[in-house]
């Protein structure tokens, strides 16, 4: 299943919600709303528009109003992060009219400058975040991240310098986006009772206070929120700024001002980075348990059966090794017996089942010198040696012998001697038939040089 990144912004009775899916080269982007009148139809509202229970791979964040939280921008002179931790409480504690056991501390990575390292912390009263998380349907694991307006839009804004406009129904916030960060920000809160002349005459007023501070004018606006009316949107583009469409490149022309704020969460969440480290209110009592851990014991049970069938597969391998092991120690004794009982006493042990074999070669090149059933080549010999009469004279030169026939070649003193050879021969009960293959006169016209072939009984194909 493709991983979702979801930004959820609550505000008032409504809860808008942005799925972003990447698809192939692609971002699959849908938006939706509900109306609410408590927590519980509130997470209720979320779960629908959800489709239903969130799934492993989903990225779910929020963000408080930015009304809630207190800002400060303090520099220590060190920038590793465990140290920033212990710090910052004491430095907070000297600045701020609150105590801090009642609230969360967040940070932003430090920021180096000439001789130190520039922190921009926000500090959120616990109750806030208890109440935030009554709203949401697995309040235990998500949303995995909360946030604080404007800071959470600041991965999607720092691209370029501009100024924010974020309109709720219940406040304004002008926020300076400069050079990769917030660089400050003033809040109206209360606007559900102002008109639009007051509110853009509060926005006209900051953003000149903004550029005056940093020395620049005409910066390009965003201007987002439920709380934009198409009278402000007119009363601002009356004043010839450019107003930009938030990441243009992702939603087009056509993300409203309404929605904007949960697109830009999820698009945020989608690009941030395990270096950016954005502000997250999910800590302490309050931090996220992953969803794994509901299926902790279940995993553990896994586990132990996985270590089990494993153990017992080992020791099963290993038990049938330790076998083998026996049975080839039980065969080499054997072999070792046999090996004694056949080869001489005084024969030295080198390789048995070598020297078996060359034993058992020479066995069976007897076997076939004396053959099998009176067939052996010596019982051949002797038959030959029979049947020829004792005043016949015949020199044999070579005699090649098979199982199936032999083939004999010699000289003899006329052709009637190889006649009667043939003759004799072929009386003989050893031998199937008798063909002379081949009879004619020696160089020296006084001996006949002759070749038969002699069919062994049983040998015929």
């Amino acid at each position: 299943m493709a991983k979702r990144f979801i930004g959820i912004d609550l505000e008032g009775p409504e809860a808008r919600v942005a799925v972003l899916t990447a698809g192939a080269g692609k971002i699959d982007v849908v938006l939706d709303k509900r109306s609410y009148d408590s927590p519980e139809t509130a997470a209720a509202a979320i779960r629908e528009m959800l489709g239903g229970k969130l799934s492993l791979g989903d990225r779910l964040i929020t963000a408080l109003p930015c009304r809630i939280g207190l800002f400060r921008r303090i520099r220590f002179p060190f920038r590793e992060k465990n140290k920033i931790e212990a710090a910052l409480p004491l430095e907070l504690n000297a600045q701020l009219p609150v105590p801090l056991e009642e609230h969360l501390i967040s940070f932003l990575p430090p920021r180096a400058r000439e001789n130190d390292y520039e922190v921009d912390a926000v500090v959120v009263n616990k109750l806030e975040v208890d109440e935030l998380l009554r709203h949401f349907p697995e309040p235990e694991h998500n949303p995995r991240r909360i946030d604080l307006f404007p800071f959470a839009l600041l991965p999607i804004l720092a691209e370029r310098d501009g100024i924010l406009v974020y309109c709720r129904r219940l406040e304004v916030v002008v926020a300076m986006v400069y050079d990769g960060m917030i660089w400050d920000y003033r809040l109206l809160p209360g606007t559900s009772e102002l008109k639009e002349e007051e509110v853009y005459d509060f926005i006209a007023n900051q953003v000149s206070q903004l550029e005056n501070a940093i020395g620049d004018e005409g910066l390009p606006l965003w201007v987002i929120g439920a709380g934009v009316t198409e009278q402000l949107l007119v009363m601002l583009y009356k004043t010839d700024r450019t107003i930009l469409s938030p990441a243009e490149d992702v939603f087009g022309d056509d993300l409203s001002c309404e929605m904007a704020p949960a697109a830009l969460l999820a698009l945020a969440e989608m690009r941030g980075t395990k270096k950016a480290e954005p502000l997250n209110f999910r800590k302490g009592e309050f931090a996220a348990r992953g969803q794994l851990e509901v299926f902790r014991t279940k995993i553990i049970v896994a586990a132990l059966l996985f270590f089990f069938v494993l153990s017992c597969g080992a020791l099963t391998m290993h038990l049938g090794y330790l076998q083998k092991i026996r049975t080839e120690k039980s065969l080499r004794q054997q072999m070792t017996q046999v090996f004694r009982q056949i080869m001489p006493a005084n024969a030295k042990i080198v390789d048995v089942p070598i020297q078996l074999q060359t034993q058992l070669n020479g066995l069976q090149q007897q076997v076939q010198l004396f053959g099998l059933g009176g067939q052996g080549a010596a019982a051949v010999l002797q038959s030959m040696s029979s049947s020829i009469e004792r005043n016949t004279r015949v020199d044999l030169d070579e005699f090649n012998y098979s199982n199936k026939e032999v083939r004999v070649s010699g000289n003899a003193d006329s052709f009637d001697a190889v006649n009667q050879i043939a003759e004799k021969l072929g009386a003989d009960r050893l031998f199937a038939g008798v063909e002379i293959v081949d009879a004619k006169l020696a160089a020296d016209n006084n001996l006949v040089n002759f070749e038969l072939q002699l069919k062994l009984h049983g040998g015929e194909e």
